[in-house]
């Protein structure tokens, strides 16, 4: 076979050529401390890094889902206990017209009840994020209208909501939905806060049965019969804020989960994805050293001729 004086030197450019691109690759390598830079570098680690990086998507997203729900239970929260903070305070007058009080001092608890009623209208008409937390899906649409008699005061509230609460993805195939609704009125599932038929529940009008009561001087019909239903309204919300609670703890639970997760993943792609340093930097070295005496051996054989061999 003829030999041409031009295969040496193309041959020894083609391998400098090769020994420079690994060499690229491991400083690279060295400089961001990633083994997988393509997939090409490795086809198998890289379909199975793609992987793991889809599901930390999913998980980052399911962080945000979760956050939503946490902070609508953080919101809930506090609608619930400024309720309860209302109940306490009614049934405290209440307790108080056990027929010793005077006509004069009933009335002036009538008007502080009254207080309370609008205060608790104000508060189940909150907004949260923009929404109104009571509306159940309709989310611009106030939860409850009010009824008011010649003298301004509140007799009677009308939900405007529906029954539909919206479900948020918080893991694979699992949703849940921390919100509440304001009513129910037998149509849906969730137990309404405020007023619930199949429980015989109606905060506003009981209070209302109780300041006119009051307005009206008629201790016996609030002993005989108020004191009762605002106990249940009392026991009613003790279910909302316990029902809270163990949302509160659910999501949290399932935060830790997902934390969990999120490290075995991110553990997974570091050992599959990241340069082992120390065997890298030998590698480079020898790269280097393989590099230095190509450069080496062709300028010694390049700077031969055939003059060299005649001598």
């Amino acid at each position: 076979m003829r030999v041409s004086t031009q295969m040496y030197p193309q041959g020894l450019l083609s391998q400098l050529g090769k020994l420079t691109d690994r060499q690229q690759k491991l400083h690279q390598q060295v400089a961001t401390g990633v083994r997988v830079q393509k997939a090409s570098d490795d086809p198998a680690a890289a379909r199975k890094m793609m992987g793991w990086q889809h599901d930390l998507s999913n998980i980052d997203q399911y962080r945000k889902n979760l956050a939503s729900q946490q902070d609508l239970t953080k919101a809930n929260h506090n609608l619930v206990g400024s309720l309860n903070t209302i109940m306490n305070r009614v049934n405290e007058l209440a307790f108080k017209a056990d027929g010793t009080e005077s006509t004069e001092t009933l009335a002036y608890y009538s008007e502080e009840i009254n207080g309370l009623i609008e205060r608790a209208a104000d508060t189940v008409n909150t907004r949260f994020n923009g929404e109104y937390l009571l509306s159940g899906n309709a989310i611009d649409t106030p939860p409850f209208l009010f009824d008011r008699n010649e003298k301004g005061q509140i007799i009677g509230a009308s939900f405007q909501g529906n029954q539909f609460v919206r479900e948020t993805e918080i893991t694979e195939g699992r949703s849940v939905s921390a919100q509440w609704v304001g009513a129910n009125d037998g149509s849906g599932e969730q137990p309404g806060l405020m007023s619930d038929t199949e429980l015989g529940i109606d905060f506003f009008r009981d209070l209302v049965t109780l300041r006119d009561q009051l307005a009206a001087g008629n201790s016996k019909a609030i002993r005989e019969e108020t004191l009762e239903k605002l106990e249940q309204l009392e026991d009613h919300l003790l279910f909302f804020t316990n029902a809270n609670g163990a949302m509160q703890t659910r999501l949290d639970t399932s935060e830790t989960l997902l934390n969990d997760q999120e490290e075995a993943l991110s553990g997974m792609l570091s050992r599959e994805g990241d340069a082992d340093m120390a065997e890298t930097i030998v590698r480079l070295n020898e790269i280097q050293y393989a590099y230095q005496a190509a450069l080496q051996s062709g300028a010694k054989i390049m700077g031969s001729s055939l003059m060299n061999y005649l001598r």
